[in-house]
């Protein structure tokens, strides 16, 4: 792909999260929430992969994408083809007919496919670096986001905070690069402590 086309296909990509989410049904601090963690990961994709000669543009489309499906919940549009999938795969799914529609070559849209599926289990060197860049994002400031999507879809405000505890310590140990748990340390001290003031709450 020429490199100029591939960063007018990741503007692209930016430009449908953002309308996506702000066309979506789910209440508006959450969509916002979910704007700024996709646009968060990608910028940290970038600073992690730094002065590297590899090509990033199937990464920062995954680092946009693997989270869009939240955008479509509770809504007709995809349901037919998402119901009963894993979240991994309802995003790979929803990006796979973005790229198309874009007219993106096939070998780009199996390897971005690939990475929004394996983001969270992480097998190769790249998925690594996508996963370590979401951690860092969410991190940074999407904990209260996550939190709203959990109470919006019913859990109770006690077994958010058990399983956020996890969730930070989990995110925080899976960053292994210098620059990664650079980053992240001070992010994950400050939730630590603002879990701590909800439970007194």
């Amino acid at each position: 792909m020429i490199f100029m086309d591939g960063k007018i296909l990741v503007k692209k990509t930016e430009e449908f999260v953002i309308k996506s989410f702000t066309e979506s049904i789910i209440p508006e601090t959450i969509s916002r929430g979910m704007v700024r963690h996709l646009l968060q990961t990608r910028k940290y994709l970038l600073k992690l992969t730094g002065n590297s000669q590899r090509d990033t543009v199937p990464l920062e489309i995954a680092a946009l994408l693997y989270g869009i499906e939240k955008a479509f919940r509770k809504n007709k549009k995809y349901s037919m083809i998402l119901k009963g999938r894993e979240d991994e795969e309802k995003s790979a799914i929803v990006a796979e007919k973005f790229l198309k529609s874009k007219k993106a070559p096939k070998a780009l849209i199996k390897k971005v496919s690939g990475l929004i599926k394996k983001h969270e289990s992480a097998p190769t060197k790249e998925s690594k670096i996508l996963r370590e860049a979401d951690n860092i994002s969410f991190l940074k400031n999407t904990l209260p986001i996550w939190f709203e999507i959990c109470l919006w879809a019913g859990e109770s405000k006690d077994e958010i905070i058990k399983s956020a505890k996890k969730i930070i310590d989990k995110k925080y140990n899976q960053i292994k690069s210098k620059e990664g748990r650079k980053l992240a340390k001070s992010y994950h001290k400050k939730w630590k402590n603002w879990l701590e003031q909800k439970e007194l709450a």
